[in-house]
């Protein structure tokens, strides 16, 4: 069976802010997606944002790690550059203890100045910075003394405790969507996370070059898969509920993330979108049955090793929808994949 891993809204756009509730309803997904099948439960991060974007992808895994028990828990990704990488291994290892584990670390090399601009970290360094740090973790989780001679950090007979539980360290999961990322994951990651906005002939071209560079490097190519995913009783119900997700796929399409292909054809602004058209390949849409129908057809061509769906975005659906969401899919899609 496919394993499919749940990646949450974490941000908060009420009126009167409410972020110590949006914690609450972020728990109560996670275990109710425990209950139904999904395999995990991943964070990303973003800085300085009016939304109050959860600025804290480890700390949530922690979280959410205590409230579960079989569920992989993770980032999906967090930015390396950010970080001190010896202490994030050792935020890392802890979860990994605390979890038996359970913890996956996917990192990414970030791309909003904000974020930089928060730490005083040049965005120019960040692929430096990544490969570095994605180093220092494998080293540091072997729970021996080691020095790195890093550019960024003074790494001199250092010891990390403890070691993580897993015998080699959490998986690293790595994000890239331009030929350097994607020989970047190929050359070091334990599996790459796929671009989860393009159609399906440009995840394809991606995979493969992915897959090519991994076995460059003799490393296993583990694909994780990565749409927003709309699903409801009947097509009528998704098309009603999905100006959430129209919203945030037009902001992609502003800011120019989308490539170029044949279903854009005669788009010219982003007001053109249409949800019948991202349907097509762009998300995971409609009842149960159409949502499996999609999944088979990236399981052929793409051949995935893992799905990660976001379901929930800042504009809806509300609480109790995204529950029932999670339900119907866990129950009537991930058994059949």
């Amino acid at each position: 069976m496919l394993p499919v891993g749940y990646f949450p809204c974490t941000q908060d756009v009420s009126d009167e802010g409410n972020v110590s509730g949006m914690l609450d309803e972020l728990a109560e997904q996670a275990e109710l997606c425990e209950e139904v099948g999904f395999d995990g439960f991943f964070f990303t991060e973003h800085h300085q944002q009016e939304d109050n974007y959860l600025p804290s992808p480890v700390l949530l895994a922690g979280m959410i790690g205590a409230r579960t028990t079989k569920i992989k828990v993770g980032t999906c990704v967090l930015l390396a550059p950010l970080y001190h990488p010896i202490r994030l291994a050792e935020d890392i290892a802890v979860i990994d203890q605390a979890t038996k584990g359970r913890m996956v670390a996917a990192v990414g090399i970030g791309y909003q100045p904000p974020d930089f601009d928060a730490f005083g970290v040049p965005l120019k360094q960040r692929a430096g910075r990544t490969e570095e740090c994605v180093e220092i973790l494998r080293e540091a989780w072997k729970g021996k003394p080691f020095s790195y001679d890093s550019k960024y950090h003074t790494i001199e007979n250092v010891r990390v405790t403890p070691a993580a539980f897993q015998e080699s360290g959490p998986p690293i999961w790595m994000a890239g969507w331009v030929p350097v990322g994607l020989e970047r994951a190929g050359r070091m990651g334990d599996g790459w996370i796929a671009d989860p906005i393009q159609s399906l002939d440009i995840i394809k071209s991606y995979a493969d070059q992915y897959r090519a560079e991994a076995k460059k490097n003799n490393r296993k190519p583990y694909i994780v898969l990565m749409r927003d995913c709309v699903v409801g009783g009947t097509w009528e119900e998704c098309v009603a509920k999905s100006e959430p997700t129209m919203i945030t796929h037009r902001y992609y399409y502003e800011g120019g993330a989308y490539v170029s292909d044949k279903h854009l054809e005669g788009v010219t602004c982003a007001d053109d979108l249409s949800f019948d058209l991202l349907a097509k390949e762009r998300l995971i849409a409609g009842s149960p049955e159409q949502c499996l129908e999609q999944l088979q057809m990236w399981k052929e061509v793409v051949q995935p090793d893992y799905v990660m769906l976001r379901m929930r975005q800042p504009g809806g659906p509300s609480q109790e929808e995204a529950l029932q969401d999670i339900r119907m899919f866990g129950e009537k899609v991930i058994p059949n994949l």
